[in-house]
């Protein structure tokens, strides 16, 4: 009796080392589980264009002696260096690369028409008669366009929005018209092309998953020395020329715009 009892203990221990060592063996065979896969942020590499608008302001570097220098000393038709400001529209176009899950860079040009401006307006005192008339003198200045080509680096916030810092060449174009109206009309006209530097940042949206994107960016334009070729008509004559030293331009762009990705 004792016997039998202890070949049934033994059976029964024999039986689970048997499992035991089966069920080993089937985890063995069995694959690990994968880990978790980072999400992968969506994709921004790709050739993109768009329009954009919005509003700058800008003030170039002209002595108030250079502007005023052909008064005659007149305090009444003196002028103080030009304040411009109005609206910008334009397009841009360029083409990203995403590295990593978060860093994306780029390179863009855009032009933008311009009517950031300021017109300045004096009137002699007039005369206790109408003959001769009061003297009048006009000023319009204008930046009337702007183009750049520059670098983009930003940082992926979430899958659909980029951060950015840019910074890149710039070129601009003014144009200027002093007019003085008594019993002759005499007008003195300029435009320069200016060249520098640009730099600024900004912030951009993929919108409903789609190739749209939205974007509002600040943009400062720093542009170098200038000479200002003034040509002077007089009642539809040509007459002498002048030129007026301009130190620098400084350009303030606040603008938004949407572009398109192709895929």
């Amino acid at each position: 009796m004792k016997r039998s009892c202890a070949a049934k203990r033994s059976c029964v221990a024999g039986a689970l080392l048997t499992s035991v060592l089966a069920g080993s063996a089937m985890a063995a065979d069995m694959p690990l589980k994968a880990p978790p896969v980072p999400r992968v942020v969506r994709d921004w590499t790709g050739f993109y264009i768009g329009i954009h608008g919005g509003y700058g302001w800008a003030r170039p570097g002209i002595s108030d002696l250079d502007l005023n220098n052909f008064v005659n000393g007149n305090e009444n038709l003196s002028f103080h260096t030009p304040k411009l400001r109005g609206g910008v529209f334009g397009g841009h176009a360029g083409y990203n690369w995403q590295w990593s899950q978060r860093g994306v860079v780029g390179l863009e040009i855009d032009y933008s028409a311009a009517n950031i401006k300021r017109t300045q307006e004096a009137v002699l005192d007039p005369p206790l008669t109408t003959d001769p008339p009061p003297t009048t003198r006009t000023l319009q200045s204008r930046l009337d366009s702007l183009a750049s080509a520059r670098a983009r680096v930003g940082f992926l916030v979430s899958p659909e929005f980029l951060l950015y810092g840019t910074g890149g060449a710039a070129w601009g174009h003014t144009k200027f018209s002093d007019t003085f109206v008594s019993d002759e009309v005499s007008v003195a006209r300029a435009s320069a092309n200016h060249f520098g530097w640009v730099a600024g940042a900004g912030g951009e949206w993929k919108l409903w998953n789609s190739g749209l994107m939205l974007r509002v960016e600040y943009l400062h334009y720093g542009f170098g020395s200038a000479s200002l070729a003034f040509d002077t008509t007089v009642d539809n004559s040509k007459q002498s020329s002048f030129n007026v030293p301009l130190d620098r331009l400084t350009t303030n762009v606040v603008r938004a715009g949407v572009s398109y990705k192709f895929w």
